[in-house]
């Protein structure tokens, strides 16, 4: 295992994961993992950890939404730090399949995690949520994708969080929480000119790592009144 992928280009982090034939587990911040092949490996990258830790005293009395849920972490990690319900939506059919997987591992029942294949919220039933947070990929770069894998690094020209930011309308209110984890590996200019191009308020939430290569930063968006 690599202790450097942020310092990689999205390419070659695709090319040194891609090859992963089995399923493996691992733990996370206490929460028990099996990963499998073509999704994005949680414990591998320093995001995980930071948001999670970031998160945890918010999670208590919550809805959430753990949106490009991956392997499940975020949803199972609230759920463990005394959330009342999450819901796991994933575009990637083989994240889906594991976070199922994780859900039994972690012993709760489908009322108390539901799992949606979904592009964006496009498959989540209308509902309001306290908190929704989206650990979104870093690298804009307009690529043909051919992997279902390479949706947890690449969002073509922002297509996918412009969606997303277009429908939590749909599951939000005025006291709705979004977090949304990102990194200065990433366009942070044209990002946050999204935030407020679509009336957004939002705010550059926590950061770490600034004396590395790059940072990784959490920024916190709320509907506009």
């Amino acid at each position: 295992m690599k202790s450097t992928y942020y310092k990689l280009p999205a390419d070659e982090i695709y090319e040194e994961l891609a090859h992963l034939e089995s399923p493996y587990t691992v733990k996370i911040e206490g929460v028990d993992l099996s990963i499998h092949p073509h999704v994005y490996p949680s414990e591998k990258f320093r995001t995980t950890s930071f948001v999670l830790k970031a998160l945890q005293k918010k999670f208590r009395d919550k809805t959430v939404c753990d949106m490009g849920c991956g392997p499940g972490i975020v949803g199972l990690y609230a759920l463990k730090n005394g959330a009342k319900k999450v819901v796991q939506a994933d575009i990637n059919p083989f994240a889906i399949q594991n976070a199922i997987e994780n859900r039994k591992i972690n012993d709760f029942p489908e009322q108390k995690a539901m799992i949606y294949e979904s592009d964006c919220f496009n498959q989540v039933p209308p509902q309001i949520f306290d908190i929704i947070v989206f650990n979104m990929p870093f690298h804009s770069d307009e690529i043909e994708i051919k992997d279902p894998l390479e949706r947890a690094f690449y969002d073509p020209d922002f297509q996918s969080i412009r969606k997303f930011l277009g429908q939590i309308p749909d599951y939000s209110n005025l006291s709705t929480e979004i977090f949304i984890a990102f990194s200065s590996k990433g366009d942070t200019p044209s990002l946050e000119a999204i935030f407020s191009d679509l009336g957004y308020k939002w705010e550059l939430w926590k950061i770490t790592n600034t004396k590395q290569d790059y940072d990784n930063r959490i920024y916190r968006l709320s509907l506009g009144e």
